[in-house]
Formats: structure tokens, sequence, C-alpha cells
């Protein structure tokens, strides 16, 4: 009787050691499987994102170029009076410029992304400085041209550090 009894308990033991076995094989073969589906998601997320990122590059490039103080003087001091509304002028349209593209953060780091923040920031403050040197009723070309004289004094290196950002991080993408 005992040696049944011992016999059926190694014939449990065996077949629950057999059944963890294949329990641990099965649950070890989904984990496998679910990494395999992961990776082919990814791969293909980033096939679909790439072409996006690719152009929220080039936008965040023509954003920048766009909002250099000797681009946006040209494009805007001919429409404006005199200083106080070339002041005004600059500084909505360097805003507006960076909220039609406020999207694009999300196509690049934080770091570079804080580059183009610094960049639209110092190019403000450019405006400010240049406009504490005139007078608001001064023509709008006397403030455009203290504009660029600054510019060429100081420079506007903020521009130039964000767009080789931009520039190198798409490198390490593309």
């Amino acid at each position: 009787m005992t040696y049944s009894l011992l016999h059926l308990s190694i014939q449990v033991l065996v077949v629950g050691v057999l059944i963890s076995i294949v329990i641990y094989i099965f649950n070890s073969w989904i984990k496998h499987r679910e990494r395999s589906w992961m990776f082919i998601l990814k791969q293909d997320n980033n096939k679909a994102l790439a072409p996006l990122r690719i152009s929220a590059y080039e936008r965040i490039i023509v954003m920048l170029e766009r909002s250099t103080p000797q681009a946006m003087v040209m494009r805007l001091s001919p429409t404006a009076s005199n200083a106080a509304y070339l002041h005004l002028d600059l500084s909505k349209a360097l805003r507006e410029e960076f909220e039609h593209n406020i999207s694009l953060q999300m196509y690049v780091s934080d770091e570079c992304w804080n580059k183009v923040k610094r960049a639209r920031e110092e190019t403000n403050e450019l405006y400010k400085v240049a406009f504490t040197r005139v007078k608001a009723n001064s023509p709008a070309s006397e403030f455009a041209r203290e504009i660029l004289h600054l510019e060429a004094a100081v420079g506007n290196s903020a521009i130039r550090e964000a767009i080789l950002a931009v520039r190198s991080e798409m490198g390490r993408y593309f």
C-alpha cells in the first residue's frame, strides 16, 4: 500500500513538474512572440514617422531662417509707418511664426526644441534692445537700420545654434 502511494505521489510530482515546464516554455514563447510583434510595430511606426520627422526638421529650419532679424525686417519694414508699428509687427510676426510651427516640437528632442525657443527669445530681445535706441515715432527705416546694426554687432548666434542643432539631430537619425 505504501509502495503504491509512494508510486502515485512520484507520478503526480512528475506530471506536476512536466506541466510546470510546459507552462514555463509556453510563457517564454509568448514573451518572445510579443517582443517580436513589438519590434515589428516599432519598425513600421518608424517607417511611417520618418517622412513626418524629416518634414518637421525642414519646417523648423525654414521657420528659423524666416525668423532672422534680417529676413523679418526686409519682409515687414516696407509696410510699417514708424518704429513703434514696425516693432509691433516684428514681435507679432515672430510670435505667429513660432505658434504656427509649435506642433513640430513633438518630432524633435527637448534639447533641440529648447534651442529653437531660445532663438526666438533672443531675437525678440534684440528687437526690444534696438527699439530702446530709437524714438517710437522715428521712421521704420531707422528702426530697421538699428536692428541690422545691432545684429551685426552682437550677432544672433541662437538662431545659428538652433539650425545646427536641428541639422545635427537630423543627421543622427537619417
